[in-house]
């Protein structure tokens, strides 16, 4: 009897015959598509920014003491640009806000509702699936939603399939016209072994779905949101806590200058809709450059702080930001945090984010005040790639372009503040305490290899079979693994769920200060060519079933993922 995942691929692979063959291309677009692929051109920076969904901190309901919210998956038309017709996309919407409440000036936004969290308050979410019964094209109508970053309980982690043990009865799988339930803690690390630790939490999050081997088709689609956790530090007012600058407030009265940014990449064909690759094992670059939603966005800035959560939402394409004028000119900015939360510090004055691999997130504040009302600033990606292996060079030396060469996602235009600027970047910002060397010491020591073999991509000579965990862990005691990329020009960012790992050494060296340990935390650890990383986790409170994986989609899709069992 064929199992549910056999079954998908089959009727995959029927649907995607048709559509990439040549004679599939041709009926549906012109010639001049199908012989070179490439979205149809579009005038940059025409249409505004769209600002996430409203955060659905605006509409919660209570039950039982916790904040309880519904979303559904459905398929919707959007423009992603003036210049195109509609696209078909699928989106995550929130239940308690209507669909006319979901959009802007340039019509329906894609960009899921923002999930906004406060440490302490546990929330339920109901995931419910609205998308089509008859779909036919890329991407899955199956769902399970993965809060990435998140420390909760296994079974609402989102985990990629049915029938796992210890349950192997349970099934995270949402049918269209079904829903599941999902319990979010939100609750310091530790809380359960009386040890709760409040250096350990995280800020600028995100939620995607995971189906298994579906995962890069249906994000592609446009199945991601963020989720952002606020704390008595970082507060989301600029009157209190660090007093960084504000997010959006439920009574609508106090502008946000806390901005989410999801990048994303994506091929449009001239009818408007999305086209994706997924015999691609290398990982799928799109030809058009998206900020929440839309290609080549403007934003109008006042003179005033500003801070931008950037959240790398793409399949395979790594970035690395600058800050430049018209003139290609370089601006500084502060970098606040990356995935794993605040760092412990602000590095102050950076004219570079750094490399971002897909589904790292990096905060910067930049101080629009330096400039006069009426200049025009760009967010400009600097990395040199053309597929999905990644860059050509190393970690260390990655191919990039000159400044002012590279490709402009984003226009800032400045126009005058309307109130004075509260907000401030302190000196420091959250405090993290190394790990003992005691600790270290005393880890179980694990070596993680990841390579391509045998026609596709494999971790320690195994593909994935997540029915079978790779090791067992037993909870809250020190684990060191090292993490192996074998090489062949690849590069593989690894994604462990449930704990934050701790950065020891990057190719037996000190690592860089915005992954070392005492200074930041990460969530995904990017493995340039030929790297080697150590890392120390503490697998705490939650039992069960997880997974790691390359967070290249495409390579988690083709079987570089594992499980393994906090026990």
């Amino acid at each position: 009897m064929l199992s549910r995942r056999e079954l998908l691929w089959m009727s995959m692979a029927a649907t995607y015959s048709g559509v990439l063959s040549k004679k599939g291309l041709k009926a549906r677009f012109p010639s001049s598509f199908w012989g070179d692929p490439s979205s149809p051109p579009t005038t940059p920076f025409v249409a505004p920014l769209p600002f996430p969904q409203p955060p659905l901190a605006t509409a919660p309901f209570t039950r039982r003491d916790r904040t309880c919210h519904e979303i559904t998956a459905e398929e919707i038309m959007v423009p992603l640009h003036p210049d195109l017709p509609l696209t078909p996309v699928w989106r995550y919407r929130d239940n308690m806000i209507t669909a006319a409440q979901h959009s802007d000036a340039a019509g329906l936004l894609q960009a899921g509702p923002t999930i906004i969290a406060s440490m302490g308050t546990p929330m339920k979410v109901r995931f419910c699936n609205d998308l089509p019964q008859d779909h036919v094209g890329f991407g899955v109508n199956h769902l399970t939603t993965h809060f990435h970053g998140g420390h909760i309980e296994a079974e609402s982690d989102g985990f990629p399939e049915k029938g796992h043990a210890p349950n192997p009865t349970f099934d995270p799988i949402i049918l269209p016209t079904e829903h599941r339930d999902y319990s979010w803690a939100f609750q310091d690390v530790g809380f359960t072994h009386g040890a709760p630790d409040e250096e350990e939490r995280a800020a600028t999050q995100w939620y995607h779905d995971h189906l298994l081997d579906f995962t890069g088709a249906n994000v592609q689609r446009g199945l991601a949101g963020f989720l952002l956790v606020f704390d008595e530090y970082d507060t989301g007012d600029e009157t209190t806590g660090l007093r960084l600058p504000s997010f959006w407030k439920p009574n609508g009265d106090t502008p946000a200058y806390d901005i989410p940014l999801a990048i994303t990449d994506r091929m449009i064909a001239p009818d408007g809709t999305l086209v994706y690759l997924p015999e691609d094992f290398d990982g799928f670059l799109g030809d058009k450059r998206m900020v929440n939603g839309r290609i080549d966005p403007f934003f109008e800035v006042e003179a005033r702080k500003y801070r931008f959560r950037i959240l790398m939402a793409t399949n395979a394409r790594m970035s690395q930001f600058n800050l430049i004028d018209e003139y290609g000119n370089r601006y500084p900015f502060d970098i606040i945090g990356n995935g794993g939360g605040l760092y412990c510090a602000p590095i102050r004055d950076q004219l570079t984010t750094g490399m971002l691999s897909m589904a790292e997130r990096k905060d910067i504040v930049v101080d629009f005040s330096e400039f006069p009302p009426g200049t025009k600033l760009y967010l400009e990606d600097v990395v040199d790639q053309d597929d999905g292996r990644g860059p050509g060079g190393d970690f260390e030396d990655p191919d990039l372009f000159p400044t002012g060469e590279g490709t402009k996602i984003l226009e800032f235009r400045v126009v005058p503040a309307t109130a004075p600027d509260l907000s401030q970047v302190p000196d420091t910002l959250r405090p993290l305490t190394p790990i003992p060397q005691s600790e270290i010491d005393a880890a179980t020591r694990r070596e993680i290899v990841f390579e391509r073999g045998n026609g596709a991509w494999q971790i320690n000579d195994e593909f994935a079979d997540i029915d079978n965990p790779i090791f067992q862990v037993p909870i809250n005691t020190p684990e060191v693994w090292t993490l192996k990329n074998n090489g062949g020009g690849w590069w593989h960012p690894i994604h462990v769920h449930l704990e934050l790992m701790r950065v020891l050494s990057r190719n037996g060296e000190l690592p860089p200060l915005e992954e070392r340990d005492g200074f930041a935390k990460k969530d995904t650890i990017n493995l340039g060519p030929n790297d080697e990383v150590e890392v120390f986790f503490k697998f705490r409170d939650f039992p069960g079933p997880w997974v790691f994986h390359c967070h290249n989609i495409e390579h988690e899709d083709h079987f570089m993922m594992a499980r393994f069992d906090v026990v």
